[in-house]
């Protein structure tokens, strides 16, 4: 009898199916170094939602068994950029101030801050004034420092000019405007105000003065306001944290600021 020849069974080749949980890891990883990237430009607040939602995402991807992390690369990115997009506006996102203050009137302070952003531009003011919208509305942030002397609430003759162009630009606006004036926290010397509070406060009553009094504004659209040292922006126990928190805020108050603004009795 002939003998069968023995079949001799040879491993498979394993062929090129290792690529791609390979590639998945690799996209995930680019992931988490966008994610790294976007929360070194935020806040904590953002940082934990970005955080939060590439690990559902993750999950969401694990458990499905299906499709490649492209998809959750993608998903972070996209979230990352519109949380630095937001950024520009301030700490709350776009979605959050559409929410709030209505698809309609944050489009209408957005052109707004983008012709103020241009004047300021054209004036060569883009180092000592900003704007920005939050909650509140329109903010436009003046460093104290090109706009008054060292304790003097008297504006300096050659920003009246740049004072007056935002005026011009304010004055279009139904909404009522809140002069804010603000200080670092420096005991007062050598200076005619007793403290920071009457000095923020006569800074803010100057501004208002110059607006109705040269671009003729319905007194009753504006409110000064002084807050002293009492609400800073920045470190106080550094120079330029210091320099930061002397200001001037100029806003455009949003609708529903703007009812609380609204006299009591018509």
């Amino acid at each position: 009898m002939s003998k069968k020849k023995a079949q001799v069974h040879q491993e498979e080749e394993a062929g090129e199916a290792w690529l791609l949980p390979y590639s998945d890891l690799m996209t995930l990883l680019l992931a988490v170094f966008i994610v790294l990237f976007a929360v070194s430009k935020i806040d904590a607040q953002k940082a934990q939602q970005i955080s939060q939602q590439f690990s559902d995402t993750v999950m969401d991807k694990s458990y499905s068994g299906g499709g490649s992390g492209q998809g959750a690369a993608a998903e972070v990115a996209t979230q990352a950029n519109a949380t630095q997009t937001a950024s520009s506006l301030n700490l709350e996102t776009k979605s959050e101030l559409e929410s709030f203050l209505g698809e309609y009137e944050l489009t209408k302070l957005q052109v707004l801050k983008e012709e103020i952003d241009t004047k300021l531009h054209d004036d060569g003011m883009d180092q000592s004034a900003s704007t920005m919208i939050d909650m509140r509305g329109l903010v436009i942030r003046l460093n104290n420092a090109v706009f008054f002397d060292s304790g003097s609430a008297d504006i300096k003759k050659q920003s009246e000019d740049t004072l007056m162009e935002v005026a011009s630009l304010l004055n279009t606006v139904d909404n009522y405007i809140r002069i804010e004036g603000h200080t670092d926290n420096v005991p007062i010397s050598r200076s005619r105000y007793p403290s920071n509070w009457e000095l923020s406060t006569a800074r803010a009553v100057n501004v208002v003065k110059l607006f109705i009094n040269k671009d003729h504004f319905s007194p009753d659209k504006l409110i000064a306001v002084g807050y002293g040292e009492f609400k800073p922006i920045a470190d106080n126990s550094t120079e330029d944290g210091r320099a930061h928190n002397r200001r001037i805020d100029i806003i455009i108050l949003s609708s529903k600021y703007n009812k609380l603004e609204e006299p009591l009795v018509k």
